[in-house]
């Protein structure tokens, strides 16, 4: 009988490929874990994963049992969730602050879920700039952010990784002012830039050129996220943003994506103050948020809004 804390355990070794950082999310020593994986291997018959000095390769059948184990512990939450809302329904309202784009992405989803889960507890929204999303957490009747995921976490914030979106660079199809002369294809050197005015999507650009040893031309600044696609498409600059954001975009017919391989990531997640972790209402949405995040990629594929 597989036993759901070493599913769990599984699990961390699927997302690091690195056993000691797994121990450590796991909050078990490297020997301990060995064992679990060797325990997992007999009872399943089969091999989970292969282990060298560079670190861990999980196999076919290993992936097979990752998507079980993502299974098996959703579902038991859900029950857990289920059995608790039998005993003490939740009640009041939650507000969250994000971006429009991520209320496109994420709230649905979101809203479906707790009705099913807990029909008397409601979600208020507002958006705004991602930029500012974090400050939020300390704003009165903001309870949730949905937000970048920063590099360095506050240590009084809580969070749940949502998604991973890979960064785009972008430049005008037909712009309505031509970039004369401008070879981007072959150079980053003082390519005219639109970028955010602040924010992790900003330092993410900023370390990019960096690593490429380009001068950074910052030709127009934009709040938010959205308006940078529009930007680039009247011929303003080129931009690098979320992929998602150009293909939610009314311009994105109007722009050409760039071969750029070594774009990085552009994480998101659900942040709230850790001091009220033990606050029923925001245990539900945080458990909530942690079962489902691991479907969003599918849900949107599914919708055909991130062609990646």
């Amino acid at each position: 009988m597989i036993d759901l804390k070493d599913a769990a355990q599984f699990l961390r070794v699927c997302e690091t490929e690195n056993l000691t950082r797994a121990a450590l999310l796991s909050k078990v020593s490297p020997s301990t874990l060995s064992r679990t994986l060797t325990k997992l291997e007999k009872e399943l018959n089969v091999k989970l994963c292969y282990r060298d000095q560079k670190g861990i390769v999980i196999t076919k059948a290993g992936r097979l049992f990752e998507r079980f184990a993502q299974d098996s512990l959703r579902n038991f939450a859900l029950l857990q969730q289920s059995l608790a809302q039998e005993i003490a329904p939740l009640k009041g309202t939650l507000k969250i602050y994000c971006s429009v784009s991520a209320s496109y992405i994420f709230i649905p989803r979101l809203l479906s879920e707790l009705r099913l889960l807990h029909p008397e507890l409601e979600i208020s929204l507002e958006t705004g700039d991602p930029a500012n999303a974090l400050d939020f957490l300390n704003h009165d009747g903001i309870d949730f952010v949905i937000a970048p995921k920063p590099k360095e976490l506050n240590e009084n914030i809580e969070l749940v990784d949502l998604i991973a979106f890979p960064l785009a660079m972008i430049a005008p199809r037909n712009p309505a002012y031509p970039l004369n002369g401008l070879d981007y294809t072959n150079t980053l050197d003082n390519i005219p830039m639109v970028l955010p005015e602040r924010g992790k999507l900003r330092t993410d650009i900023e370390d990019y050129f960096k690593t490429h040893k380009a001068k950074l031309n910052v030709l127009s600044q934009v709040a938010g996220h959205e308006a940078i696609v529009s930007m680039v498409a009247l011929g303003f600059g080129l931009a690098i943003v979320p992929r998602i954001i150009v293909d939610l975009s009314p311009f994105k017919n109007d722009v050409i994506i760039l071969d750029k391989k070594d774009l990085p990531d552009f994480d998101v997640a659900l942040c709230h103050l850790k001091s009220r972790s033990g606050e029923p209402c925001i245990k539900a949405i945080n458990d909530l948020a942690f079962n489902i995040a691991p479907s969003f990629a599918q849900d949107l594929r599914s919708r055909k809004l991130n062609n990646f």
